[in-house]
């Protein structure tokens, strides 16, 4: 399935047999505090011997600019957190055994980012979700995992930063 708005983009494949990972927001509000956001998600993934990695990429992006379709690249960002700090482990790490989760991640300033440190802190407002979770994957190369599933789901949500800013 690929579906694409002003307001949202979707993919999904399947591989190895099993369904699709899928990956979405649950609820309708991120919260943003202290230098970090909780971004509460659900989601269901699959991981079998063969196929053993699993990764999950979550960002927020803010900026006057930002948007789901032809920017949301974070050159276009002012602000931009993600779960690159803590990848796949502590809060962010995946339970790929096919059955529906759903877990608070925690964001933060992502350190990879040319603005990484100097960025101002989120805001209430909108922002870029940008949620990506591969499964199944036997190895990565330059482009990403070589095989298994994967789901991209981009969308505009809502910040609430406790404090006018986080």
């Amino acid at each position: 399935m690929v579906s694409m708005s002003s307001s949202s983009a979707l993919a999904d494949v399947t591989s190895a047999g099993d369904p699709a990972p899928t990956a979405a927001l649950a609820g309708r509000i991120i919260v943003a505090h202290g230098g970090q956001a909780w971004v509460p998600m659900t989601y269901t993934c699959h991981n079998d011997a063969d196929h053993p990695i699993n990764h999950l990429f979550v960002a927020l992006k803010q900026g006057p600019r930002v948007n789901t379709t032809d920017r949301s690249g974070s050159s276009f960002a002012k602000t931009f957190y993600s779960t690159n700090w803590s990848a796949d482990s502590g809060p962010d790490a995946l339970t790929c055994d096919g059955e529906r989760h759903t877990q608070v991640l925690v964001l933060q300033d992502d350190p990879f980012w040319g603005h990484a440190g100097a960025a101002p802190p989120l805001r209430s407002g909108p922002a870029f979700l940008q949620i990506c979770l591969f499964d199944n994957a036997s190895a990565f190369g330059d482009e990403g995992p070589v095989d298994g599933g994967f789901v991209f789901n981009y969308t505009m949500q809502h910040v609430l930063a406790l404090g006018g800013r986080s």
